[in-house]
This record gives C-alpha cells, structure tokens and sequence, in this order.
C-alpha cells in the first residue's frame, strides 16, 4: 500500500477506506429518501430518514475509532494532524446529508413537480463529486500520483452542481404562485443538497495539500 507499512497504520488506513464507504452508504440512503419524497410515498419518510442518521452514526463511530488509534501514535505527528483533517473534512459530508434528511421529514417542504428531475440531478451530482473525492483518498494511500487526478475530478463535479443550484434557484424565484416563505424554504433545500458537494471539494483540497507534503 505505497508509503504505509506499519500494522498500525495500516490498520487506520482501514477504518479511513470504512469510513468514506459510510459516508457513501449516507449518501445513497438519503437519494432512496429523496426519491420516496418526491414520489409522494410519505408513509416510508420516517423510516428512510432514520437509516440516514443511522448511517450517519455509523461513520461517526469509525470516524472516532480512527482519532483514538491516531493519538495512540500511529504516523508522524505532523501527518497524523492531517489526516485528521481529511476525515472531519469528510465527515461532514454525512453531516449535511443527515440535516437534508431532516429537512425533508420534519420540515416537509412543498417540491413542486417541475423541479423534481432537475433536484435528482442536483443529489447525483454531489453524490459523484463524493465519489471522486472518495477516489482521490484512496490514492493518497496508494499512488501519490493519481490523486491530482481525483482533485480536478472533484473540483469539475462540484462545478457542475454550482451550475444545476443556481438554474434551480432562477426557477424556484420565478414561481408565480408560491408565496416568498415558500420560495426560500426551496431555497435552504437546494442549497443544503449542493452543500454536500460544496463539503467534498473542501475535503478534496485537504487531500491535494497532504499529497503534496507527502512528495517532499
């Protein structure tokens, strides 16, 4: 695995790989409540948006399982703090996920059905601008050359869900017969899912950074 050769480090690389795929668990059990939602299937809501904050959990556990082994001593200190910073970074990609899973079952906002299609479109993209992040971790671990690869790859898919956002919010404040209340509950929805986005591209620069260092 490249520059990891200790059992303890390669322990910790582990619960990283475990815990992005937690967070890619959060990610894909909050489109299953997206789509449910926007189905008008509301008798599932609950249930789906409790499996978010369950998998949300899920990663923070293996996120502190990481931080106590990490104290312990495993890495060079000044590595060890960044890598720390990779996995808070991403970890608040559940996060967002988990606070637009409650945004959806608490608050219930009105989605008219003009939008659907294109707030799908919006939660795919920063599900892949989180994979490509995803990617770009791995790397890190395995071939310090390929993770500029996964960076720009992140920085693209973030680019393209700026775009949907913004196309989304000119609709949603040109809507006729919603009232303003209306408009900017949508709005906080919107820019919630492109958050998960936004969150992946600020992890993804922690990552160029390590990668960086690590060259050195």
């Amino acid at each position: 695995m490249g520059w990891i050769v200790g059992k303890k480090e390669l322990e910790i690389v582990n619960l990283v790989h475990e815990h992005l795929e937690k967070v890619s668990t959060t990610l894909m059990s909050l489109k299953d409540l997206l789509e449910a939602y926007l189905s008008q299937q509301f008798d599932h809501i609950a249930e789906l948006a409790e499996q978010v904050r369950d998998f949300e959990h899920e990663a923070d556990v293996v996120r502190r399982k990481v931080e106590n082994i990490m104290y312990s001593g495993a890495f060079l200190p000044n590595f060890r703090g960044d890598l720390l910073g990779i996995i808070e970074a991403a970890d608040k990609v559940a996060n967002k996920a988990e606070y637009v899973a409650d945004v959806l079952e608490i608050e219930r906002p009105h989605i008219p059905a003009f939008l659907h299609e294109e707030i799908k479109r919006l939660l795919d993209g920063s599900i892949e601008t989180y994979n490509a992040l995803k990617q770009a971790i791995k790397y890190l671990f395995e071939d310090l050359n390929r993770v500029v690869e996964f960076v720009d790859e992140t920085e693209v898919k973030e680019h393209e869900v700026d775009g949907i956002e913004r196309n989304l919010l000119r609709k949603i404040f040109s809507i006729q017969d919603i009232s303003q209340g209306q408009k900017m509950h949508l709005k906080d929805l919107v820019r919630s899912i492109a958050d998960i986005a936004d969150r992946a591209e600020d992890c993804s620069d922690r990552v160029q950074v390590v990668s960086l260092k690590r060259r050195v």
